[in-house]
């Protein structure tokens, strides 16, 4: 396993110096003052502003390296910023980038963005080389709106998976750093179907969904020191997603995760991990795996997400979305500190004990993982409160919501499976553990819901601690 992490951290570093190298060779720049002749009027609610979406395009269009001058004033976007292959955009510290009020669609993506939802991404065209140094992208809300409704790829929904400020897909070489994203309706930044990707130093100021939101079929991913207040999962590493969540599906590979702080006044604090399976048009399935991947030293969390999960379904009414259990291996995740002094869903089954839907975990597994392990975790069970509480549950969820109890949250008929479950230097409660009994959860439903597809089990098959 040793040799396994020295990898990731090899080739995560092999990515951010060959991103480095490709950054040092746009040398061609220009200041997007010099297509200030570009910059028409328009609105932003009631307010004349400045509009400079025409100035960014052409400048992209025209030079490898965009420099754009900070100060009091931001630049307003009203429409979509394109960015070709070989482009860097480098803000000054007080750049500030909004979108105008009412718009609707993502405010950037890459030129060649494809959607892979349909059917497997055929590489070939892809972008590359791209960069995002610094400034702050802002959208111009105050809540979450859901999806479809802010961030859309386009005024006609051409990808329906899309809802985000900033979208990646189908690119090769992508650096976003020293960036801080503000008042964000839909996801801040989604990507998907990418390789070498480095994110740092990354910030969010009242945003209300996801922060970084990285989909399926994606390899060589560095995200390192990211802070800030979101509504959804700060870091969310969605291999498998829904539909409306993504246009990008397939494994993840080889990914470094460090140094990620959720402020605390954020309102759902967990971290995803979400393996599945995804059936594209043509009938053929793709496992979204998750392999060789480090989450490290991460605070204010109190739930670590990595089931597969469909949309909420009416028993007997609706089927559950497509779906099945996905697949993992060699995932490490050290350095937490985790307070679970309430469960992450406030459903009444978790709120009041259920003594079959009740259990929680700071870490909950519902995918086939061949190894995984937890160093240096140091968690604050309140059993007085929640007995079922514990460090880790393997198996199917279920919560049942609506005014009859007649839609189930989860997927309570799936069986998972996970090999073999390091702990290492394990502290629950003030004391180190040496017996994983009261800790460590395995979760069997039978036909909990009299609905014939409500049994599902989790089986862990080795367990060692140290």
């Amino acid at each position: 396993m040793e040799k396994i992490k020295a990898e990731i951290y090899r080739k995560t570093d092999e990515m951010r110096m060959r991103n480095l190298m490709g950054i040092m060779t746009l040398t061609d720049r220009i200041s997007i003052e010099s297509y200030r002749h570009l910059v028409r009027e328009g609105k932003n609610g009631e307010d004349t502003v400045e509009i400079w979406t025409d100035a960014f395009n052409a400048a992209l269009r025209d030079h490898q390296t965009v420099a754009i001058p900070g100060g009091d004033i931001p630049y307003y976007i009203d429409g979509t910023i394109i960015v070709p292959s070989n482009r860097c955009i480098v803000c000054e510290e007080d750049t500030v980038i909004r979108q105008t009020i009412g718009t609707e669609i993502i405010l950037m993506r890459n030129e060649n963005a494809a959607d892979g939802s349909n059917m497997p991404m055929v590489r070939g065209n892809e972008d590359v080389n791209i960069s995002i140094l610094g400034g702050h992208w802002e959208e111009s809300y105050t809540s979450r709106l859901g999806y479809r409704k802010s961030g859309k790829y386009d005024n006609t929904e051409t990808f329906m998976g899309v809802s985000t400020l900033m979208f990646f897909s189908n690119v090769k070489g992508l650096t976003v750093r020293d960036v801080t994203f503000a008042n964000t309706a839909g996801f801040s930044l989604q990507a998907g179907d990418a390789e070498d990707m480095w994110f740092e130093r990354i910030r969010f100021l009242n945003c209300f969904a996801d922060g970084l939101h990285i989909n399926g079929n994606t390899e060589n991913i560095l995200i390192r020191d990211v802070k800030g207040h979101v509504g959804d999962d700060i870091v969310a590493l969605n291999m498998y997603d829904w539909k409306n969540s993504s246009v990008n599906f397939g494994p993840m590979r080889t990914v470094l995760c460090e140094d990620v702080e959720l402020d605390e006044a954020s309102g759902y604090k967990a971290f995803r991990v979400q393996p599945g399976q995804y059936k594209f048009a043509d009938g053929s399935v793709v496992d979204c795996t998750a392999e060789d991947i480090i989450i490290k030293n991460v605070r204010g969390m109190i739930s670590y997400k990595l089931y597969f999960q469909t949309p909420a379904y009416k028993i007997g009414v609706e089927e559950p979305e497509w779906g099945g259990v996905g697949s993992g291996k060699n995932l490490f995740f050290e350095d937490i500190t985790v307070d679970l002094a309430h469960p992450i869903d406030r459903f009444d089954g978790y709120e009041n004990s259920d003594p079959v839907r009740g259990n929680m975990g700071v870490f909950e597994i519902g995918a086939n993982i061949q190894n995984i392990s937890f160093e240096n975790i140091n968690v604050t069970l309140h059993y007085d409160k929640y007995p079922m509480s514990y460090l880790l549950t393997v198996g199917p969820k279920s919560s049942l919501i609506g005014d009859g109890l007649e839609t189930e949250v989860f997927d309570p008929y799936l069986s998972s499976s996970v090999g073999n479950v390091v702990l290492k230097d394990i502290t629950v409660n003030g004391k180190k553990v040496t017996d994983y009994s009261d800790i460590v959860k395995t979760v069997k439903f039978s036909d909990i819901n009299s609905d014939g597809r409500s049994t599902g089990e989790g089986i862990i098959e080795n367990i060692s601690v140290c």
